[in-house]
């Protein structure tokens, strides 16, 4: 039996500044572990906030400074990460640091991704992630709670009217306040997705057995950045771009092999 469950590989990313003082939970990231290493995918708006703080990631009960090489696309001072269609980043992990994560988190492999060339084949998908209302903080120690959503694939139409690549991106449409539960159908009370930046995007089975199909049978197809609430649409990247960056990364030996 398949005891793959997508939930262990997300990991939640906490801020910590010094004006204000304070730590806060702002985004998500998946844990993943290839031939080339362990990594954590998330948004490059996310590592963004380098610039005004240090980022944290649960490890065995406290929170630590990610430790690891981070690669993103810099871009120049004219154009505003907003603007970024791709908006992915990753850090590759030390090894040292992977294995103290790996006691609280199970990194995704190969397994149970797919690459896929063309968003225009996707039906259904699911995102997940922690969002940031779901954060708490109790006696000190900070907690995260994960939540996912369903959305439908988007026609060729919508990528042209967003002038977005069906290659490198993925998009789906949901509104989170007509939201419904799959598996009753009845209207199911959807947080804000502020904090769901850079979580996971897996495509569902293209034959269902059950509905929803279960976790075991979605695999990661990319990693979410956006939500334009207004038009009811998630945007996301391809893992296209994320492996084209640690293959050249891997062979120019960025970051080290440590």
């Amino acid at each position: 039996m398949n005891n793959f469950d997508p939930y262990d590989a997300l990991v939640p990313i906490f801020r910590k500044t010094t004006i204000p003082k304070g730590t806060k939970q702002i985004a998500s990231s998946v844990f993943i572990k290839n031939d080339m290493g362990y990594f954590l995918f998330t948004a490059a708006h996310v590592t963004d906030d380098l610039n005004i703080g240090k980022l944290l990631i649960p490890v065995d009960g406290n929170l630590y400074e990610i430790h690891g090489y981070l690669a993103h696309i810099d871009l120049p001072p004219e154009i505003k990460r907003s603007e970024d269609d791709i908006d992915f980043a990753y850090f590759k992990l030390s090894t040292p640091f992977a294995k103290e994560l790996i006691r609280t988190f199970k990194p995704i492999t190969g397994n149970h991704c797919d690459i896929i060339t063309s968003s225009l084949s996707l039906k259904v998908c699911s995102v997940a992630g922690y969002p940031a209302s779901k954060s708490n903080k109790k006696n000190n120690i900070h907690s995260s709670e994960i939540f996912a959503f369903t959305g439908v694939a988007a026609l060729q139409e919508t990528y042209q009217s967003l002038e977005l690549s069906h290659s490198s991106n993925i998009v789906l449409h949901f509104d989170r306040k007509k939201a419904v539960d799959p598996e009753n159908g009845k209207p199911f009370p959807t947080p804000g997705l502020k904090g769901v930046s850079g979580g996971g995007i897996f495509s569902w089975p293209d034959k269902l057995e059950r509905m929803p199909p279960d976790w075991s049978e979605r695999k990661l197809i990319g990693i979410f950045h956006t939500y334009k609430e207004r038009e009811g649409l998630v945007i996301g990247t391809t893992l296209i771009p994320f492996l084209s960056g640690l293959t050249l990364g891997h062979m120019k030996n960025f970051g080290g092999y440590f």
